[in-house]
């Protein structure tokens, strides 16, 4: 029997998987393992699955899971779990458990090493880190009696990993070393080990004085953090680099013949990112460009299109395009790409490389394809209500480019709702009779390019991405048994049957792109930095390449499989025979990718400016009105396409106002403000490219002494720790609209380690003016008590984590504030029908039902249901997951009455000093929409800061987290020492016939609540 834990927990008999069940059971399994061979008392077991609120049957529950895992585990053989007394022992042989054996390679390893045998201590290792298969007993990591395996497991990996690269330096692989160092020493920049191996890397290519610097950068950061001096061998290893100590040089066995990584031209600076919903982990962000002749240098700086050597990887071209060059593909005798800011798309010539014809398809592409004799353009609807999901396909003329025919797609009235492309993802594959078009609902089109007419549609998927070739046509999805996005799979299309005939659960924590290639199908996991590889006949075997945070682009030719990594700046390319990756070209935040036309070709977005001015691509002209130029420049970082412009056009006059209202002003300095655009044409909002270019746009930019965004907290995830690193800094940033509460502070569920990744200098440089998450389930319970409904019932979307410890926080502040709470449940976002679920609700007889969670698909249903059993007496308070009041209208009048809290102060209810901003303004109270509000409220904040600095980064950022406003715009705001406010208003709409209204202003404090 195979034991599991270096990854998903699993575990398999003769090669076939055992059901281990549902969430508790694998819990349960999961603290066997951790104490394999000891007795584990039912009292230990309790406390360790249920913690402080166990239920009532708990020790009969436990049993029932206990009997269920031994019928699982035990098979044609017993013994396996065993009751002792009042507990239960497993008994785990030598070698069954994954990690034993990842130790015992270890430690084989290590002892080869000091033998003076590289070549087979790292051999060793590769094969010790091959057992990983993700992060450590992922999916248990918010059980309190796993973090600490977890956290002890983890460190080994990476001790592992530094016994590899030791390995690998002695066999003289420094220049290949180099990309992957840069990662590490950016996740970890205080482990002393991992920053020597990368100086001893760096000197050894004959880059000296990056290798001091990254010396020096270390030196910093444990003086700040720690109050430390680098250790004696660190200082040691300086001195030998200064000196030049021939001790140093590469060993003479190196490889010749070791694929070079072309030399920086431009000094490194990494730096960590988090991304939490969405959960970036951490980031090396890279202003690199490739050594080139003649004009090939220059043009790496810029957006466009690169010609890799498929052999070595080298550049050997760069194609100058557009601002934001996104997709491309190979066929019909050219290289295409799609801009995702000009909507073009661009034919280029591979012969005549100079040779490049851009053009409009009057509309805004979001996918780009090619073959069976046409080129395939993805097109937006004109509302970006679809975020990037096409919602029609057009056929064009490779020669002309004049457009044949469109296709229209299904699902245009029900797909996901979402402002902003976030990690945009290939939705058009082309194989050798038909196109395969990701349709808005995340069903399958197949349309028939001889007729140009759409000929079957695949439901039963999900599907995000879509990939054809030899070995068929699959989709990336979430798995089915994980709605809300991880972990995610692939699902494999019969073109015979237009039917889904297999899935594989990969357990990936995100995707962006699918190839098939060498028999396998390959997935891009950017959020878990690896590739996976997935073999899918005759049984599922998969296997995760483990690369870089931030993995985005992958295709398959030339023998190899090649990825992109927009925020490492790096390509790889995976041998498949090995499944070994080698970085083979660092370029400005590549993006896709594409083999054929006498290479590899992908996509780039260029450098950010290196001088002082902002690039009028991204940013508005400065707004300032004075002799001369500003000193300081304040910018706000917001979606200015798409539906979100709506909301973000009123955000930004009212910074503007604020700017002409002062002056432009702060204390002696003179402030000017550059309105600039995180988001793209393809996109239709926000997207995750330029959140990240215009973060090192910022940090690169030294008059910016302030930011005021992002709108969206994904984005923010991204941008804190680059802006937290910027020189000179950390630069400041205030939101007026982030919410999730992992951006600031600690939450049940917290990967280790999420805040230090945000936050790797430890300075804190974010702060926000909106009711963060943490507040919400306080608001809504203050709201039933103002409403005098003490009895209620706690409601919640089973399927999503966050929402169930958001229940528990009700459940918590509704005792505080006296409130009984007579019942709690989970609802099934995929059900149909709910009239079980609201009899139980009914028979419990609340006077309240407090809801959180997303609007389930069958939101109406759900109303009726809940309507049709309690009446219409009780009130339904709801999250700002139903906020989306265009949509209740369709639930008629079950939803007439009922409450959503959403974070905010409506214009009818500001304090004195609100209302005359407004009248100064000339906009009108009765405007339900507060954003011009809070962008004036969060302008004011951040010229105040600026007044109480010497105008530097750093003394900004500690003004600005000692900010106290009295009788502001939005009435008193202090910050805790964690960036939110201490107190935060939210408001209760109450949903009426002709749309909501505001019922009342709730004013919410954690302490009120818990």
């Amino acid at each position: 029997m195979d034991f599991r834990v270096l990854g998903p927990l699993e575990v398999s008999k003769e090669d076939r998987p055992v059901d281990l069940g549902g969430p508790t059971q694998r819990a349960l399994l999961a603290v066997l393992l951790l104490h394999a061979g000891e007795v584990v008392s039912v009292d230990r077991l309790i406390d360790q699955l249920w913690g402080d609120e166990p239920p009532a049957t708990a020790v009969k529950t436990l049993q029932a899971h206990v009997s269920r895992l031994r019928r699982a585990l035990n098979g044609a053989e017993n013994g396996r779990l065993e009751t002792r007394g009042h507990g239960y022992v497993l008994h785990v042989r030598p070698g069954e458990l994954d990690a034993e054996r990842f130790r015992d390679l270890l430690e084989d390893a290590r002892r080869r090493l000091a033998e003076g045998d590289p070549d087979r201590a790292a051999e060793t290792l590769t094969e010790a880190l091959a057992l990983w298969r993700g992060p450590a007993l992922a999916g248990l990591g918010r059980n309190t009696f796993a973090r600490s395996e977890i956290a002890r497991l983890d460190e080994l990996r990476l001790a592992a990993i530094e016994e590899r690269i030791e390995a690998d330096l002695a066999r003289g692989r420094h220049a290949a070393l180099i990309p992957e160092l840069e990662g590490l020493v950016a996740q970890h920049p205080l482990r002393e080990r991992l920053r020597g191996q990368l100086m001893l890397a760096l000197y050894r290519a004959e880059r000296q004085a990056e290798a001091l610097s990254v010396y020096q950068d270390g030196r910093r950061a444990l003086a700040e953090d720690l109050g430390l001096e680098p250790s004696q061998g660190l200082r040691k290893l300086e001195r030998q680099i200064l000196q030049q100590d021939p001790a140093l040089a590469p060993p003479r066995t190196a490889r010749r013949n070791a694929i070079a990584v072309r030399r920086p031209t431009l000094p490194i600076r990494a730096v960590a990112a988090g991304l939490a919903l969405v959960a970036l982990a951490a980031v090396a962000v890279v202003f690199l460009v490739g050594d080139g002749d003649d004009d090939t240098g220059a043009a790496l700086e810029r957006a466009g299109a690169h010609l890799l050597d498929p052999h070595t990887g080298a550049v050997q071209a760069a194609i100058p395009l557009g601002s934001a060059p996104a997709q491309i593909a190979i066929g019909e005798g050219a290289v295409w790409t799609l801009d995702a800011d000009d909507r073009t798309i661009s034919r280029i010539d591979p012969r005549d490389r100079g040779n490049v014809r851009t053009f409009s398809t009057a509309s805004t592409p979001t996918d780009v394809a090619a073959g069976a004799g046409a080129v395939w353009v993805g097109n937006a609807s004109r509302s970006s209500r679809f975020a990037s999901f096409p919602t029609s396909v057009s056929r064009l003329e490779p020669e002309s480019g004049v457009v044949d025919a469109t296709v229209r797609l299904p699902g245009g009235e029900s797909g996901p709702y979402f402002h902003g492309g976030g990690l945009s993802q290939p939705r058009i594959a082309v194989s050798s009779d038909a196109v395969w078009a990701v349709n808005p609902d995340r069903t399958v089109s197949r349309i028939d390019p001889r007729t140009n007419r759409r000929v079957a549609r695949i439901d039963g998927v999900s599907a995000q991405s879509v990939a054809a070739g030899a070995e068929g046509v699959w989709v990336g999805e979430p798995s089915p048994a994980y709605p809300h996005g991880t972990p995610h799979g692939i699902a494999r299309i019969d073109p015979r049957t237009n039917r889904v005939v297999r899935r594989v659960d990969i357990g990936a924590e995100s995707l962006t792109a699918v190839a098939v290639g060498a028999g396998s199908v390959w997935v891009a996991d950017p959020l878990g930095g690896s590739v996976w590889r997935v073999n899918p006949v005759p049984e599922p075997v998969w296997r995760q390449i483990p690369l870089e945070l931030g993995v985005r682009g992958v295709a398959f030719g030339a023998g190899r499989l090649w990825v992109t990594n927009e925020i490492a700046g790096t390509v790889h390319a995976i041998d498949p025979r090995t499944n070994r990756a080698r970085a083979v070209a660092r370029l400005a935040a590549p993006q896709n990718v594409a083999v054929g036309a006498g290479g590899v070709w992908l996509t780039a977005l260029g450098e950010p400016s290196a001088n002082e001015t902002l690039p009028a691509r991204t940013c508005r002209d400065v707004f300032f009105r004075g002799a001369g130029s500003p000193r300081l420049l304040v910018v706000s970082d917001l979606p200015l396409q798409g539906d979100a412009r709506a909301l973000v056009t009123p955000m930004v006059d009212g910074i503007r106002f604020v700017f002409e209202r002062r002056g432009f002003r702060a204390g002696r300095h003179t402030v000017g403000y550059s309105s600039c655009d995180d988001s793209t044409a393809q996109a239709g909002g926000t997207d995750v490219s330029r959140c990240f270019a215009n973060a090192k746009l910022y940090a690169r930019t030294p008059a910016v002494v302030g930011v005021i965004g992002a709108l969206h907290s994904f984005c923010s995830e991204l941008q804190i720790p680059i802006a937290g690193q910027a020189p000179d800094g950390p630069l400041a940033m205030i939101s007026p609209s982030n919410t999730v509460t992992g951006l600031t502070r600690p939450y049940r569920g917290m990967p280790p380690g999420e805040l230090e990744r945000l936050y790797p200098t430890g300075q804190r440089n974010f702060v926000r003016i909106a009711a963060a998450d943490h507040l919400a389930p306080v608001a809504l319970v203050q709201a039933a008590k103002q409403l005098r409904r003490p009895r209620v019932f706690v409601l919640w979307d089973r399927d999503d984590p966050g929402m169930a410890a958001f229940a528990d926080d009700m459940r918590a502040a509704a005792r505080k504030l006296g409130l009984a709470v007579v019942g709690a449940a989970g609802w099934d976002p995929a059900a149909r029908d709910f009239a079980r679920l609201a009899g139980r609700v009914a028979a419990a007889r609340p006077e309240a039902v407090l809801m959180a969670g997303a609007a389930p698909p069958a939101t109406p249903a759900l109303l009726r249901d809940l309507r049709a059993h309690l009446g219409r007496r009780p009130a339904l308070i709801t999250s700002d997951g139903f906020a989306d009041f265009e949509r209740l209208r369709e639930s008629g009048r079950a939803a007439q009455g009922m409450y959503v809290g959403n974070y905010g102060i409506p214009n009818s209810e500001l304090p004195p000093a609100g209302r005359r901003l407004l009248a100064a303004a000339r906009r009108p109270e009765d405007d339900p929409d507060f954003s011009f509000t809070y962008g004036a409220q969060a302008a004011e904040i951040l010229l105040d800061a600026i007044a109480r600095s010497d105008g530097t980064r750093a003394s900004v950022t500690r003004a600005l987290r000692r900010t106290r406003v009295e009788d502001g715009i939005l009435g008193d705001i202090r910050f805790d020492r964690y960036g939110d406010p201490v107190e935060a208003p939210v408001t209760i709409y109450r949903v009426t016939r002709g749309g909501p209204v505001v019922d009342r202003v709730v004013q919410v404090s954690r302490v009120s609540g818990r």
